[in-house]
């Protein structure tokens, strides 16, 4: 009897599983599948939430990430920014008439921003978190969340990172050929990770084109004072074991027994980087660039030593233009930032690294 219970029971249980796996695999298209994505800081975990937003509410894939490209021009991602990093005045704050102090993640300004840190008061929400942002955005910003909302189901994803910026951001550099190009380059970088998860970490544009620990040593010379001297403080940042001396209060470690760690170029090349949980990427194209990627060039153009020379970069542009962190370059032995040119001031790329 248990025999013949089982053998009805059989065909039922076949069903409901293969039902069960259709509806997982629509779920993935549905959600735009990010298995490929794991974030590791909170302004991956940022993109992620409004990517996830979106989709929840009915957008397509590229305009998620066409959004969350011109967010990261507007703020660097980070909800609770004020424009110029200002502190929070309670009058400035609540005074349309007051421009130039936008707040979070698009930098909403006068009056919409007025709007929004009201609508987070009636609905005891913090305006800085990113939860209350997208439904704002979405839902209480005036014909501009009508607006956000028309353009959620389109499928053009260079079309829709311009026409947020010029229809929906408003952005003083809205019809820059330049400005455009770059929304673009964020748009489709997101995209690649987000949708495809098919790169690895760093975006076109982290944290507004800055890094924070580089920032805070601008105009100021950094361990010894050489170009090797700031790539080895910024790699200190990280949990390593690489180290790279030159200056620094942590002995080398993590290089390769024989291998030269003086020259720039062979930074690459001389410690042991993929072990320790770092990527290298040797004779780099353009397209393989990202923020927060150390950067080595080979004696060439301004690279003038034998040593060659490094940097990190903080931006990728577009149009083969990208900015820099560099120590005694231009300006001399102190922290600056530059914007370059791929191939023209720096002829020859040794390698890019980036922390996995």
């Amino acid at each position: 009897m248990k025999k013949i219970i089982l053998l009805l029971f059989l065909p039922l249980t076949i069903t409901i599983l293969f039902l069960f796996m259709i509806i997982t695999m629509l779920v993935d298209v549905e959600t735009g599948n990010t298995e490929g994505f794991s974030p590791e800081n909170e302004i991956e975990k940022v993109a992620l939430d409004i990517y996830n937003f979106v989709l929840k509410n009915g957008g397509t894939k590229e305009f998620a990430c066409a959004w969350i490209g011109n967010i990261e021009h507007e703020s660097g991602l980070i909800p609770s920014r004020i424009q110029s990093d200002l502190s929070f005045n309670e009058l400035w704050a609540h005074d349309p008439s007051i421009g130039g102090y936008a707040f979070g993640l698009p930098q909403w300004d006068r009056e919409r921003r007025v709007n929004m840190l009201n609508k987070a008061k009636e609905m005891k929400k913090d305006w800085k978190s990113v939860e209350y942002q997208m439904e704002f955005a979405w839902n209480h910003d005036g014909s501009d969340s009508t607006l956000l909302k028309s353009m959620s189901t389109q499928q053009d994803l260079n079309k829709i990172a311009v026409d947020i910026l010029i229809k929906w951001e408003r952005a003083g550099t809205k019809n820059d050929p330049i400005e455009q190009s770059r929304r673009k380059t964020s748009a489709n970088n997101w995209y690649n990770r987000l949708a495809k998860g098919s790169l690895g970490n760093g975006s076109a544009n982290i944290g507004g084109g800055k890094i924070d620990i580089l920032e805070a040593k601008m105009g100021q010379g950094v361990y010894n004072g050489e170009c090797y001297g700031l790539t080895s403080y910024y790699v200190d940042s990280f949990d390593t074991k690489i180290h790279l001396g030159a200056g620094s209060s942590i002995s080398m470690s993590g290089n390769i027994s024989g291998a030269d760690t003086i020259s720039a170029a062979l930074i690459g090349k001389a410690f042991y980087w993929e072990q320790n949980g770092w990527q290298v990427i040797h004779n780099p194209n353009y397209s393989d660039v990202r923020a927060g990627d150390i950067i080595n060039f080979n004696q060439g153009g301004y690279a003038s030593s034998v040593y060659g020379h490094t940097g990190i970069v903080t931006s990728v542009e577009g149009e083969n233009r990208y900015t820099i962190y560099e120590q005694n370059a231009e300006q001399g032995r102190i922290c600056a930032k530059y914007s370059r040119t791929w191939g023209k001031e720096y002829t020859s790329v040794a390698s890019v690294i980036r922390k996995k």
